[in-house]
């Protein structure tokens, strides 16, 4: 009997002052904001950032994961790799593994540990660092978002390279120039294969 009465008090207190029955009233909708453009992979000094799905917030892969759980987390955001293999001596006196997907993004690999990874030429413009530098982002601007960040314009004779930039806190990368309307071409972290 309680419940029951809970319930007609419930009705009652929902009805128009006026006595008239209860009318569902339109409600107005909540202003709909803009769509929030989040990169497929976030560029990292120290890994990547791979967006959750719904319901589940962002995941780091930390340089040191496995290669098997590298290999599957940037999957599942980017699809499979479409080459995997071995460059044989990159320099470093061992052989490097590596992993490259159709976004341009390639996970590098030592003793079956991620240890690097590269945003390569035409690598997709909206794999970004979480202040917003990628492919395309100017030596100014590049300036303005990585305050310690050293531009080489790449002129030491021998050193094939060209122009680049370096951080201690943030990715490093190559440029096309080293004028202040210079581009990144490319980025890279950790331990990498860069062929010259």
């Amino acid at each position: 009997m309680k419940l029951y009465a809970i319930a007609a008090l419930a009705v009652a207190c929902s009805l128009p002052a006026t006595g008239g029955s209860a009318v569902p009233t339109a409600k107005k909708a909540p202003a709909k904001s803009a769509p929030f453009a989040i990169s497929p992979i976030t560029l990292a000094a120290t890994g990547l950032i791979i967006p959750g799905t719904i319901g589940q917030g962002p995941r780091t892969l930390a340089f040191g994961s496995p290669r098997t759980k590298a290999i599957a987390m940037v999957s599942g955001e980017l699809g499979a790799p479409i080459k995997t293999g071995v460059y044989p001596d990159c320099g470093q006196g061992h052989a490097v593994g590596y992993a490259k997907f159709r976004s341009g993004i390639e996970l590098t690999f030592v003793a079956a540990k991620f240890v690097g990874w590269t945003l390569e030429p035409g690598g997709d413009k909206r794999n970004l660092t979480a202040n917003g530098v990628g492919i395309g982002t100017t030596v100014a601007t590049l300036q303005k978002l990585f305050p310690d960040v050293f531009i080489d314009p790449g002129n030491e004779e021998g050193s094939g390279m060209g122009p680049g930039f370096t951080s201690d806190t943030w990715p490093n990368g190559w440029l096309d120039g080293d004028k202040k309307t210079s581009k990144v071409t490319s980025m890279y972290a950790g331990e990498t294969c860069i062929a010259a």
